[in-house]
């Protein structure tokens, strides 16, 4: 395959969303002053990303960053943005309704594909039906690089290198505090994503019994943790705490499970020496333990508010 030419290190999809507004705002940080030296916007309204780029920017004036037209419904748009860049990174939610048609072309063109997705059902769905077809164009799909899930994997992994036999644990719990200075705002595409993974939660289990061969399961020392009490009170970090269920315990659960395939992490393409001892070496370090992630308040009051919005996205 010829090497592709392209225009852009970095195109964002959906730019002028929610998200993405705040997406755009973290990369103009990084832009001339890093790897990242050209990107792009791309969206369905011209005049909703220009304003957009003018708000991601202030107090400075815009930059001169070109703004190109693109819908998650037009596949030969897509394919137009992946001739451009070398990784899009998309924004557009829900993604269980609009992420696919993305991947689709990125994976097509071997473009590389980042996503902020904390939907398990798509990224196990993804990952079943275009793994082959990215390992031949050399596309690399990586999702849930937002809240869900960088801290949880990352803490994770950086607690585990820290731990030193016999004394290893075999259970982590994060803590999600909804505390804020300011007033916590959400937007109806997470709303939306809510909803449609409790409404679909049951296809969810349905597709993974499917699927023909199963991940091993990390072989962890020890008992399985016990369920525990719906509501805990952990004084030493003054939370009250229940169970969040996020997308965070299924990617670290996936990470682990990768690593007990191939215990020396995932190879590149055309990786030095170097890079490979320096894989082996870290993944080697690494310790699986049952993972759970819970959301915490300061009172009981803000716990059982928190249990009232889950269950109204219930209904």
């Amino acid at each position: 395959m010829e090497p592709k030419v392209t225009k852009f290190d970095l195109i964002i999809l959906g730019a002028s969303g929610f998200t993405g507004k705040y997406v755009l705002k973290e990369a103009l940080k990084f832009l001339n002053k890093s790897p990242l030296n050209s990107i792009a916007i791309a969206g369905r309204n011209p005049t909703k990303l220009s304003q957009t780029l003018k708000w991601a920017s202030n107090p400075n004036p815009p930059p001169t960053i070109t703004i190109l037209l693109a819908d998650t419904s037009d596949p030969s748009s897509l394919r137009s943005l992946c001739s451009q860049t070398r990784l899009i990174l998309n924004c557009v939610g829900p993604f269980r309704l609009h992420g696919e048609s993305v991947v689709s072309a990125c994976v097509d063109s071997g473009c590389d594909y980042l996503d902020i997705c904390g939907d398990p059902e798509f990224m196990e769905r993804m990952e079943s039906d275009y793994h082959d077809r990215a390992g031949e164009t050399g596309s690399l799909v990586v999702s849930a690089c937002g809240f869900d899930s960088v801290p949880a994997e990352l803490g994770l992994l950086f607690n585990s290198l820290q731990w030193v036999g016999p004394a290893v644990p075999n259970r982590v719990e994060a803590y999600v505090s909804l505390e804020s200075r300011k007033r916590i705002v959400g937007n109806f595409a997470t709303y939306e994503s809510a909803v449609l993974g409790v409404a679909n939660a049951k296809d969810l289990q349905a597709f993974r019994r499917s699927r023909p061969r199963r991940r091993p399961r990390p072989q962890i020392p020890g008992p399985s943790p016990s369920k525990g009490q719906t509501i805990e009170h952990q004084k030493k970090i003054g939370l009250w705490a229940v169970v969040l269920p996020s997308a965070d315990a299924s990617v670290v659960r996936r990470t682990l499970s990768t690593l007990t395939e191939k215990p020396n992490g995932l190879p590149g393409s055309n990786e030095s020496s170097e890079t490979v001892q320096k894989r082996e070496a870290f993944w080697s370090l690494v310790k699986p333990a049952h993972f759970g992630v819970k959301i915490g308040s300061k009172s009981l009051f803000g716990i059982l508010r928190i249990i009232m919005v889950g269950i109204c996205i219930g209904l």
